[in-house]
């Protein structure tokens, strides 16, 4: 959408501000740069965890797992792209997006974190 910025503007018609595609590009990257190694955590725990052998494939804690999983690793991925577009486009929805997603994917950083810190000692 291009605006013309020689028309004059009318109430109905608002313009919005937005920042630089450059800082929501920078942004997203961070996030993906803070995602990548819990994305690949998640999926390798998971992947773990529904192909042990010592129960059925069936099991109705298999099942949920490999839902629950899904739906964090959906976050997980979508949590950076929401990130940079909030940030670029500064709407309420959009931070609203990102924080819905974003919830999951830090306590999915903070578990790893934590694990990670229990087994050093």
């Amino acid at each position: 959408m291009t605006e013309n910025p020689s028309l004059p503007s009318t109430p109905g018609n608002h313009v919005r501000h937005e920042r630089s595609p450059l800082a929501g590009a920078v942004v997203s990257l961070v996030a993906w740069v803070v995602v990548v190694l819990p994305i690949i955590l998640m999926s390798v725990l998971i992947f773990a965890a529904v192909m042990e052998p010592s129960q059925g494939m069936a099991a109705p804690a298999r099942i949920a797992l490999i839902f629950a999983g899904a739906v964090l690793l959906f976050c997980m991925i979508a949590t950076p792209h929401l990130l940079g577009q909030a940030v670029r486009f500064k709407e309420k929805a959009m931070w609203r997006a990102a924080l819905i997603t974003g919830i999951p994917t830090v306590c999915v950083i903070l578990y790893f974190v934590f694990r990670w810190l229990s087994n050093l000692g």
